[in-house]
C-alpha cells in the first residue's frame, strides 16, 4: 500500500455497530472531546503499521477483499494490488 489509509468517523462507528472487533484492532482511531472524529487503518496489536491490508487476499491473478461489504470509505475508491 505505501500510503496513509484513512477510516472516518462514520466507518468506525458502523464497524462498532456491526461489532467488528476483527477490524477495530487494527484500527488507530483519533477522537475529539470524546467524540471519534476518524482514524488511521491497518495496525497491528502492538501499534505498528502494516505494510499491506490484513483483509486483502490474492487469488490467482486476482485481488479481493475480505471486508469489501463494510471496508473504509477511503478504499472505495484504491486500487489494491499485492
Amino acid at each position: 500500500m505505501g500510503s496513509k489509509i484513512f477510516a472516518t468517523a462514520n466507518d468506525i462507528n458502523r464497524w462498532i455497530n456491526e461489532n467488528r472487533q476483527d477490524i477495530l484492532k487494527h484500527v488507530f482511531i483519533y477522537s475529539f472531546n470524546g467524540k471519534i472524529v476518524g482514524g488511521e487503518v491497518w495496525f497491528d496489536e502492538y501499534g505498528n503499521k502494516l505494510e499491506f491490508c490484513p483483509f486483502i487476499v490474492k487469488a490467482g491473478d486476482k485481488v479481493f477483499c475480505k471486508i469489501h461489504e463494510t471496508k473504509p470509505e477511503q478504499c472505495k475508491e484504491y486500487n489494491c494490488k499485492l
